[in-house]
């Protein structure tokens, strides 16, 4: 059966009450694993879809309006249940304080609340777990958000983390049939995760850089737990790196697994217990310090022939987006080196039936100014076999405007631009004045090689169509303006 490129119906634009930020639209996507209908929890409207029908409208919390709902793509499966989670406000509110003369306006959260609900065959709707706010935190904090789910059918139990918010923050487990909810891991912001060998490996949030990125081992079977906080470094000979970025996604490939944070990649072997990590597109731009680019932030993951497919959405904490940062990247991440297969606006969403890979896209991404208007959005079905050819489009992506430091960045370096597919690709870089670039070549397993340019004051083009993997590079000294594009055709 043929199916439409828009398979969402009665999907209402712009004039939905909701809690957006710039009207971006959090559509996340499952099939039941029984009936086989497509459930789209679209997390602003605070509606949940089966079949392009609503089914829920969160009736079973608050009272309306409500708003919100799943900001971080929480969404697992077991053999007859599929679960989401996330937050949701109902109603919402602002409230004033008066401080230091001024009065300041914060969110209202005593009518917030985390929840994880069960999805039946027959579209009916259960509550799992869920925590409202109460008078032991300040009525403008909140208790953390879900914002990922896994399924454990050994003990028939839901791990859930809860990374955003202020308090009780870290791993959690809820049986499915007795609903006892257990807090594992506590104090710290366990983000997204991925179950291997009894043990689930997970990125940590770490929204505003008060924490050293880590990656999470915890043992399921015996509940010992560890945070691995320093990365074997293969571009810099016998180099240990810590990291204070913001978390993304995880993935499992060929028994390892690949955690994403911004501007970084961890390539991990668990069985050798070797972790490495690399830059993967670390950009920077006048807009913020921060890399632009997070894969699999706030948004989901698919497998697909066992191939992890993963979305990159502009930074949030971007103001005001520019030209050079405002479109996302869809990517396929193949043994030896991820592929961009195109740019795109913001994917939250994605789910796949074997034939078709089903996205839920906005024009807009999640950034930091409230509207309460949902914007326009969509869920869209790409062919499968579309995602493992060589990238659709031609790209430019500026990766460095601003002043440069050999300390910045990761130890110096920028980029790690992934080249696969691509037949034509170059640098165009301007500097002050004359100086030194190394250029590395590796791929998720090694650093390929290491080369040495030389940069002319102005602008300076270089071809690099002898490389074929992942690039980063690095200036010998200090600039007070550097910027650099690269050309990908």
């Amino acid at each position: 059966m043929d199916k439409p490129k828009l398979v969402l119906k009665e999907f209402v634009q712009h004039n939905e009450i909701a809690l957006g930020h710039h009207q971006f639209r959090s559509l996340y996507i499952g099939f039941h694993p029984i009936s086989r209908n497509m459930i789209v929890h679209d997390g602003h409207a605070a509606k949940v879809y089966s079949d392009g029908e609503v089914i829920y409208r969160y009736e079973k919390l608050g009272r309306p309006p409500r708003v919100a709902g799943d900001t971080h793509a929480a969404l697992t499966w077991s053999k007859d249940l599929l679960f989401i989670g996330g937050w949701l406000k109902a109603p919402p509110g602002m409230i004033e304080v008066s401080q230091y003369e001024r009065i300041l306006k914060y969110q209202d959260m005593r009518m917030k609340y985390s929840h994880i609900h069960m999805i039946y065959d027959d579209d009916k709707v259960e509550i799992l777990w869920s925590r409202k706010w109460d008078d032991k935190i300040p009525p403008n904090n909140w208790y953390g958000e879900v914002t990922d789910l896994l399924y454990d059918q050994h003990d028939d139990a839901v791990y859930f983390s809860r990374a955003d918010g202020h308090a009780e923050l870290g791993l959690w487990k809820v049986g499915v049939s007795t609903r006892d909810a257990e807090f594992l891991v506590k104090n710290r912001t366990v983000y997204k995760m991925e179950m291997k060998d009894d043990k689930i490996y997970a990125t940590i949030f770490n929204p505003i850089h008060t924490d050293v990125s880590s990656i999470m081992v915890y043992n399921t079977l015996n509940g010992e737990y560890k945070f691995v906080e320093s990365f074997d470094f293969p571009l810099e000979s016998n180099k240990k790196i810590q990291i204070r970025r913001v978390g993304g996604q995880i993935v499992q490939i060929q028994n390892k697994l690949i955690a994403f944070y911004g501007g970084t990649l961890i390539h991990i072997d668990p069985h050798k217990d070797v972790y490495r990590l690399y830059p993967f597109l670390d950009i920077r731009n006048p807009e913020s310090e921060r890399p632009t680019y997070i894969p699999g932030f706030r948004a989901q993951k698919a497998y697909i022939m066992g191939i992890p497919i993963i979305s990159v959405n502009p930074a949030e904490d971007l103001r005001d987006m520019s030209s050079r940062t405002t479109f996302g990247l869809l990517l396929r991440i193949d043994p030896v080196v991820p592929q961009i297969i195109t740019e795109s606006g913001a994917i939250f969403g994605m789910a796949h039936d074997g034939e078709y890979l089903y996205v839920g896209a906005s024009y807009a991404n999640h950034t930091g100014v409230y509207t309460y208007r949902a914007g326009d959005g969509g869920v869209f079905a790409i062919p499968v076999s579309e995602l493992f050819k060589k990238p659709w489009n031609p790209l430019r992506i500026w990766i460095h405007d601003g002043p440069y430091s050999p300390t910045a960045g990761i130890d110096g370096w920028f980029g790690g631009i992934p080249l696969k597919g691509f037949s034509e690709k170059k640098i165009r870089v301007y500097t002050e004045k004359s100086t030194k670039m190394r250029i590395a070549e590796y791929s998720l397993f090694s650093k390929v090689k290491d080369d040495n340019v030389t940069l002319n004051t102005g602008w300076n083009i270089i071809d690099l169509n002898s490389y074929y993997d992942i690039i980063a590079f690095k200036l010998d000294e200090s600039m007070d303006l550097l910027q650099a594009e690269i050309i990908l055709e």
